[in-house]
C-alpha cells in the first residue's frame, strides 16, 4: 500500500503549454520568426528552460539564458487562474490528503514560479514538501531530487509512487526505485507505457490503489 505521492506540475496538474506557447512566440517575433504551434512546442516541454527555449528560437543553448530571463519575467507578470488545472485535480488531492496519504511536489520549474502557480491555483496546501527547479545542484531526472522529496516525508521508494507526464519524470522515477503512473492528458514526449505502474486517463483513478480510502488511517 502507497503511503505517499508525489506529483509533477507541468503537464500533470498544470496545462501550461498555451501559455508557454505564446510567450515563445513572443520572443520569435522579435526576433522575426513565424509562430509555432503549441503541438510543435509541446514535445519540447519537459526538457528545461534553457532547452525549451533554445530549441523553440532555434539557438544554441549556451546562448539561450538573457532569452530565458525575459521568458520567466514575463511569465511571472501573467495571472495563473485556476482555470489551468486540469479536471478533478482539487477534488482528488483533497480526497488523497483526507486519507491521510503524504503528498509532494518534484518539479523543475523555477522555485519562484513554482510558488507563484502554487498559490494562484490554490494547490499549495495540498503539499508537505516540495522540490522546485534550482532548489538543489540538481535537476530532473536525476534521482536526488526526488529522494530530497521522500526524505522530509521520511517515506522509503518502496512505499511511494509518482505521477508524471514525462519520459524525464519516467526516468528519475526509475533511478529512484519508485513506481512511477502516467498521466496520459499531459505532454507525453516517449513514457514508455509497458514500464509504468499505473496508466491515468484521469486523475481521480489514483483514487483505486486504496481500496478503502474513506477508512484508512491519518499518518500522525
Amino acid at each position: 500500500m502507497y503511503s505517499t505521492i508525489i506529483y509533477d506540475l507541468d503537464g500533470t496538474l498544470v496545462d501550461s503549454a498555451a501559455t508557454v506557447t505564446a510567450l515563445l512566440n513572443g520572443l520569435r517575433s522579435e526576433q522575426a520568426l513565424p509562430p509555432l504551434t503549441q503541438a510543435e512546442i509541446t514535445p519540447w516541454l519537459s526538457i528545461g528552460g534553457r532547452a525549451l527555449v533554445a530549441a523553440s528560437l532555434g539557438i544554441p543553448e549556451e546562448d539561450s539564458q538573457p532569452f530565458l530571463e525575459t521568458f520567466r519575467t514575463r511569465y511571472n507578470m501573467l495571472p495563473c487562474s485556476p482555470e489551468v488545472l486540469y479536471p478533478n485535480v482539487c477534488e482528488t488531492l483533497t480526497s488523497l490528503v483526507e486519507t491521510g496519504v503524504r503528498l509532494a511536489l518534484c518539479t523543475n520549474k523555477p522555485r519562484h514560479l513554482t510558488d507563484k502557480v502554487l498559490s494562484e491555483t490554490g494547490l499549495r496546501h495540498f503539499f508537505s514538501t516540495i522540490c522546485a527547479g534550482s532548489d538543489l545542484p540538481t535537476c530532473k531526472p536525476h534521482p536526488d531530487n526526488l529522494h530530497a522529496c521522500l526524505n522530509v516525508l521520511d517515506s522509503c521508494p518502496a512505499e511511494a509512487i509518482f505521477v508524471g507526464d514525462s519520459r524525464v519524470d519516467q526516468t528519475m522515477a526509475q533511478a529512484c526505485g519508485v513506481d512511477f503512473a502516467f498521466y496520459q492528458g499531459g505532454y507525453d514526449d516517449g513514457v514508455e507505457p509497458d514500464h509504468c505502474t499505473l496508466i491515468l486517463r484521469q486523475h481521480t483513478e489514483i483514487l483505486n490503489l486504496f481500496s478503502s480510502i474513506e477508512q484508512r488511517p491519518r499518518h500522525e
